[in-house]
């Protein structure tokens, strides 16, 4: 994790760069009259050793950061307990740099150079102050990756609680649905078996998509209509013209995408929360508006209320925010219940 392609440019761009700011701060810490007088004698191979000397030394300065950094990182005790994993790396960073400065020092080197004591307490401190640079910018990295794993995670978890909840509303659909079809299916196939073969088919068409779609997040809108008509027969079989459903026509639309179920549920709750007859039918309206699909229905609502009420409303909405969509929007009024469902792109 550590290496990322970033460290490839730092490596390829930054040492060098690091290490001539760090030969031009010597020169000047070294700019005395005796030290003026040694540079009398260099030659450009001299600039240039001294040059490889300062790019050497940065790259022990950050190598150590980096390899230390990803030693630690593979030991989970470090990654949780970040002041002490601080503390102990810029200790061994600055006695692994500080070894290397005095080994590097005991070279029997040019006097020119005048490479001595006072340059090498210099370069000790330099050590130790970029030690504590550089094990402080990968301390402060490794805590923006725990923090966007963090990020990451905490979205991850509630996905993924948001589709367990999801789930568990898709088994929560009217289990009386299936008994009351049954009901009404053994009666037509005493009165007319013809209708009754329309209605086992499109029974099954239902219970087809059903098992089709219902691990599925979202489903092309001509594919929902095409369910609901199915879905809209075994009702209209049923309860005959106390219930009439008007579905607007919208080709350009039919394209786009919607969660499934979403407007069997809509139904469905009209249904099962109203009270009507043929005298005082139910209407329940399809259309649309823009990106819209909009389900209205009348209100007559029954005196006592049916189990599992909200559970379909609550099933969009939590089929919405799993896929990061804008919400439904209800309308919940006096003489009519509306509820505006955006349409979605693949």
């Amino acid at each position: 994790m550590m290496y990322t392609k970033h460290y490839k440019n730092l490596r390829l761009y930054g040492y060098p760069v690091f290490a001539v700011f760090l030969y031009l701060i010597l020169i000047l810490l070294n700019s005395d009259e005796s030290n003026i007088q040694g540079w009398k004698f260099y030659t450009i191979i001299d600039f240039i050793t001294e040059g490889v000397f300062c790019l050497i030394f940065t790259i022990v300065l950050f190598e150590t950061g980096l390899g230390l950094s990803q030693m630690l990182n593979k030991k989970s005790v470090w990654k949780k307990n970040t002041m002490p994993r601080f503390i102990f790396q810029l200790l061994l960073q600055i006695v692994i740099v500080s070894i290397l400065v005095v080994l590097f020092f005991t070279i029997d080197l040019p006097q020119k150079y005048g490479y001595d004591d006072l340059l090498l307490r210099r370069a000790l401190i330099f050590g130790i102050i970029f030690s504590i640079l550089v094990t402080t910018g990968l301390t402060a990295e490794q805590l923006l990756l725990k923090w966007n794993e963090s990020k990451l995670e905490a979205v991850e978890n509630k996905k993924q609680a948001l589709q367990a909840e999801l789930n568990a509303l898709k088994l929560q659909l009217d289990p009386h649905f299936l008994f009351n079809n049954l009901s009404t299916l053994t009666s037509l196939i005493e009165e007319n078996q013809v209708t009754a073969v329309q209605y086992v088919t499109n029974l099954s068409a239902v219970y087809r998509y059903l098992l089709s779609y219902r691990n599925k997040n979202i489903v092309v809108l001509k594919t929902e209509l095409d369910f609901i008509k199915e879905y809209l027969f075994l009702y209209q079989i049923r309860y005959g013209s106390s219930i009439t459903i008007y579905i607007a026509d919208n080709s350009d639309l039919l394209n786009k995408y919607i969660p499934p179920l979403t407007l069997q549920l809509l139904i469905e709750n009209a249904i099962k929360h109203n009270s009507f007859s043929i005298t005082a039918p139910l209407i329940i309206r399809i259309s649309y508006e823009d990106q819209w699909i909009i389900v209205k229905n009348n209100k007559a609502p029954k005196f006592t209320k049916e189990p599992g009420e909200g559970i379909g409303l609550a099933h969009i909405d939590h089929s919405y925010k799993v896929l990061g969509a804008i919400p439904p929007e209800v309308y919940d009024l006096e003489d009519s219940f509306e509820v505006k469902i955006p349409l979605l792109n693949n």
